[in-house]
């Protein structure tokens, strides 16, 4: 059931629908017209600064919803020209999830749709000869800012349910228009903003099913103290693909911390202490020293982390300080600083894993749970 024509508009203008966006919900977001811009963007342009010759659209929808009203728009100036947001909405109903056997309003969701503008001042024939970089480039810029302005928003207003942005974040492929400030010609495509697209999975074979109710009984009678520890491993994976870098590092970082911990209290119950005394020492024991002197006089290896030619010093520089960086500056890394994170440390996981293989004459038991 949707919102009634004489029904106040979901928008938040106070409108009644039928006078506000029953008849926008089918038009394009794409808004720019000579008209619209020299009533709503040429006045507020310096063009002593930059005369913009070349006009960019991007449309976007948020993974929240701010709640602006519709068309509320913000501009700011740059060195290249000037951004501008434009505010909208889409809401979706999610009464599927409950069996009502109709949509009820009360379950509407909505979600900001957001228009991203910037002119600039650059030819535009000489833009489309290479459009796939300025896209990039003026997306990127766009995005960097649109941040800002949620900050802003999420501090002012103490909204709890909006976040950061990243391009993986938002939908894979977004409309674009580029429009000649001077002719008025304009080019409407598509641009790919990551690869991220969701696909249907197939049904499990018979025997990955058999494979699954194994590591199940291992898990719920908890045979293997290992496996826990993996779903930090997915974790990390899993907020990277969703554009969480901040929490794809931490993940990251985590699944090694869980692994040498783990590794650490088999070893010393393998050495006949009891559980107390295997508590005492844990609980004493930094990670940083098990790493630095526990796993070497277990296991032997090199486990010097200033040696950036090795799978612990690669770990070390680019996980677990870049992780420190985040967590302490609270600074957000990069798509190609997380990959790399990720990277180095299921790398480091796996040569921890094979030092406790080729010492399975030592300690075979432990040896056993990384068949």
């Amino acid at each position: 059931m949707g919102t009634g024509r004489n029904e106040r508009c979901p928008c938040g203008s106070g409108k009644k629908y039928k006078n506000c966006c029953l008849n926008k919900k089918d038009m394009s977001s794409m808004i720019l017209t000579k008209e619209v811009y020299e009533k709503d963007f040429f006045p507020v342009y310096n063009l002593e600064l930059c005369e913009p010759k070349t006009f960019i659209e991007f449309e976007v929808v948020l993974p929240f919803h701010i709640p602006m009203y519709i068309s509320k728009t913000i501009t700011m100036g740059i060195e290249q020209g000037y951004l501008s947001f434009r505010f909208d909405m889409v809401t979706t109903n999610e009464s599927y999830k409950y069996p009502l056997g109709k949509n009820l309003p009360v379950f509407n969701i909505h979600k900001t749709k957001m228009l991203m503008m910037v002119a600039i001042d650059l030819n535009y024939k000489e833009i489309l000869k290479n459009k796939e970089d300025y896209y990039n480039t003026y997306f990127d810029i766009l995005l960097s800012e649109l941040n800002k302005l949620v900050l802003s928003y999420m501090v002012s207003s103490k909204d709890e349910d909006c976040h950061y942005l990243t391009k993986e974040m938002l939908q894979s492929t977004v409309l674009v228009r580029s429009t000649n400030l001077e002719t008025w010609e304009n080019e409407l495509s598509l641009f790919l903003l990551h690869t991220h697209i969701p696909f249907e999975k197939n049904p499990l074979t018979n025997n990955e099913f058999d494979d699954f109710i194994r590591l199940q009984t291992v898990v719920l009678w908890n045979k293997n103290p290992f496996v826990m520890g993996e779903q930090h491993v997915l974790s990390a994976k899993r907020y990277f693909k969703q554009g969480f870098y901040m929490e794809a590092i931490n993940h990251a970082q985590i699944s090694v911390e869980v692994l040498v911990r783990t590794l650490f209290e088999e070893l010393l119950k393998n050495d006949g202490m009891t559980d107390d005394k295997v508590k005492e020492i844990l609980e004493n024991t930094s990670f940083m020293a098990m790493i630095k002197k526990k796993m070497s006089a277990y296991l032997g290896g090199n486990w010097d982390v200033t040696q950036n030619n090795t799978e612990t010093g690669q770990w070390y520089k680019n996980t677990y300080e870049l992780r420190n960086r985040a967590i302490h500056r609270g600074r957000i890394p990069t798509f190609e600083e997380v990959d790399e994170a990720i990277h180095d440390a299921i790398e480091f996981r796996q040569y921890i894993v094979r030092r406790v293989k080729e010492n399975k004459k030592k300690y075979p038991k432990i040896s056993e749970f990384f068949i």
